[in-house]
């Protein structure tokens, strides 16, 4: 396997290019929102480069950690990862996301499409009746945080399994089951999220390279490390990206942060449903 080919540098400057911008932009809200950047740069890379669906979730997933690390740390400094959280979504999460691999070579892209198009329908709802004030704010003031380990168990295992599945980090799950099944705050719930991405996604994209050959259809010039030589120039500006975006978190009147978040999970559903 030569090293030049992993580093992927006989790609086109133009694409180069796309790939850098594209990283920009899923680190940013990766970092704002606690997701790990997947419903940017799944889509991107599809259409915008032409490449397999199978292909482009395994270079997201590749990429996921370096969303997840420096906004799992900017949070931490900030305050908002609550440990308790963590610890009990963490082993449920990592499972879960082996599953959710394993599930996606075998379960058709339509029906997984449907169904996480319509969750995504109802997240948009519950945050935006929120946002406009109707109803109480779950997680935020009016309800107490419930932390347990059942609850916990609950929340990381549907995440886990859907990141697996999709082929992101997770976070698009996380943040809102969260606030639903352990109400905790949304900036707590993405700081969390962040957190507990940092590890699943390493085991998430280990696996999904693995198998990513035995998905049918997938080619048989695809290999466990062709999704790296596209991954390798989506890390530099996540990095980057993830940093500023985590900052602005802690920043933004939680009505932005909403607001953002509602967009993206409307711009996500449309994508799953069409």
């Amino acid at each position: 396997m030569p090293v030049l080919e992993l580093a992927s540098i006989s790609l086109p400057a133009w694409e180069i290019a796309v790939l850098i911008g594209i990283g920009l932009v899923a680190g940013s809200l990766g970092g704002l929102l606690g997701i790990g950047g997947g419903i940017v740069m799944i889509p991107a890379i599809s259409f915008l480069l032409h490449r397999d669906i199978h292909l482009a979730q395994a270079a997201s997933m590749n990429v996921i950690f370096f969303v997840a690390a420096p906004a799992a740390i900017r949070h931490w400094r900030e305050g908002g990862v609550r440990r308790e959280v963590v610890v009990r979504l963490l082993p449920f999460a990592m499972v879960a996301v082996v599953i959710g691999v394993t599930a996606s070579i075998w379960i058709p892209k339509e029906e997984l499409s449907l169904i996480f198009g319509l969750f995504l329908i109802y997240v948009f709802y519950e945050n935006l009746r929120r946002l406009i004030g109707f109803g109480a704010a779950v997680g935020e003031s009016a309800a107490r945080p419930k932390v347990t380990w059942p609850r916990g168990g609950f929340v990381g295992s549907v995440a886990g399994f859907g990141a697996g599945l999709l082929g992101i980090g997770g976070g698009l799950i996380t943040v809102p089951v969260t606030q639903l099944v352990c109400r905790c705050p949304l900036r707590e719930c993405i700081a969390c999220s962040s957190a507990v991405m940092c590890l699943t996604s390493v085991v998430g994209a280990i696996y999904k390279d693995v198998t990513l050959a035995d998905v049918p259809g997938i080619g048989d010039d695809v290999y466990w490390y062709t999704p790296l030589g596209i991954s390798v120039w989506l890390i530099p500006t996540c990095l980057v990206g993830s940093w500023f975006g985590a900052k602005a978190t802690h920043v933004l009147p939680i009505g932005v942060v909403r607001g953002v978040f509602l967009v993206i999970v409307a711009l996500s559903a449309l994508k799953m449903l069409m």
